[in-house]
């Protein structure tokens, strides 16, 4: 009776250690399963981030590093699953490290460039003009008004610069609109009691700058006794 006990305890023992063996690798099966999915996930986003804004007209200028020698990780992990599915367990590298810590590193290092991208676009199709101008500007009351909305305009467009946004094209929309804006709030600017000559200046500053022929002695005088001249730079070239 011992003996038979005893037997029936190893028989027993032995198929708990088979099952947790078992279950041991189905839990690392699992985990290789969620690594992947999740490196998988955010290369597609970056896919399609990149894919949308190119088909905006916005260039995105991105190439994965190594990525031949992840093709190459990718087709030995596909072999292994075919052959032995258990394999995967213990590939013959490390699985993360080697592998999907280096997708997800390409998928951050895409929405980086894409968003750099994004930036550099609204800086060279956004409006131009300096912010020390608006400054000055501001401290005149009967133009405070137009300054303001210039102001929001260019706010605005700093937000939209600041993240790449999900659909580009309603972006450039919405950026074409505001630099249109911006573009009228300083054709519209203007006061009853400030020279015409000082107006065509102002306004010329708005974009590239203005030509140094504006600068009359009318419009040199105005400015310095406003005490507003500072406000101003000479750009050559």
């Amino acid at each position: 009776m011992l003996l038979e006990r005893a037997a029936g305890l190893a028989d027993k023992i032995n198929r708990y250690q088979q099952l947790k063996s078992a279950a041991h690798e189905a839990e690392q099966l699992r985990t290789r399963a969620s690594q992947v999915r999740h490196a998988a996930a955010l290369i597609g986003q970056a896919r399609e981030a990149i894919k949308s804004f190119e088909t905006a007209g916005i260039a995105v200028d991105f190439v994965p590093a190594n990525a031949e020698g992840l093709v190459e990780k990718a087709n030995t992990l596909k072999a292994i699953a075919t052959d032995n599915p258990a394999g995967l367990a213990d590939p013959p590298f490390n699985f993360r490290y080697d592998f999907t810590d280096r997708i997800n590193g390409i998928a951050v290092a895409a929405a980086k460039v894409t968003a750099e991208a994004w930036r550099q676009y609204v800086a060279e199709n956004g409006p131009g003009g300096s912010d020390e101008v608006l400054d000055a500007l501001a401290r005149l009351p009967q133009l405070r008004a137009g300054v303001s909305r210039i102001r929001g305009c260019r706010e605005e467009i700093a937000r939209l610069a600041a993240s790449p946004p999900s659909d580009p094209k309603t972006a450039l929309s919405r950026l074409q609109a505001l630099v249109a804006e911006h573009r009228a709030a300083w054709a519209e600017l203007t006061a009853d009691d400030i020279p015409r000559t000082v107006i065509a200046f102002i306004r010329s500053c708005a974009g590239e700058g203005a030509p140094l022929t504006l600068l009359t002695e009318e419009v040199l005088e105005w400015l310095q006794s406003r005490n507003l001249l500072g406000a101003f730079r000479i750009r050559i070239g």
